[in-house]
């Protein structure tokens, strides 16, 4: 269970890594309500923090990818690894539908950026759920 965790964390760390590219190159700011909407500049300087319209801010995607990383590489997957995914699972669950741009691409769908936040979504949703409930349940986790 802990290396599939691992490859769910992966596959969704790629359409946040893809959701950063474009985000960046497009200068799509986080648009959340009771938060302010940065300039594209002012994005590109703050996505270490701040993530852009269509990523997790940079500093938790590495930490997705050193999660990721000990789950698929080491003999023993350590449970704390899967339970990191699970939080930054249902952290990013909470978030995808909190942006502006998210709603949208289901209402007016864009071939370039629905499949990323729906991905996105119901993979980080995936790994929430999985990520927290590894080890769980009286089984041992494998």
């Amino acid at each position: 269970m802990l290396r599939i965790v691992g490859a769910i964390g992966l596959i969704q760390l790629a359409f946040n890594a893809l959701g950063l590219k474009k985000g960046y190159a497009d200068g799509l700011s986080p648009e959340v309500p009771g938060y302010p909407v940065r300039s594209a500049d002012e994005m590109r300087r703050r996505h270490w923090l701040e993530g852009t319209a269509l990523s997790a801010p940079t500093a938790m995607m590495i930490v997705q990818a050193v999660a990721v990383t000990l789950l698929l590489v080491r003999r023993r997957p350590p449970v704390a690894a899967a339970r990191t995914l699970g939080v930054l699972g249902a952290l990013m669950s909470m978030g995808y539908p909190v942006e502006r741009i998210w709603r949208e691409s289901f209402v007016d769908p864009d071939p370039k950026v629905t499949p990323l936040t729906a991905g996105g979504f119901v993979l980080a949703l995936a790994m929430a759920i999985l990520g927290w409930s590894t080890g769980r349940g009286g089984g041992r986790a494998r």
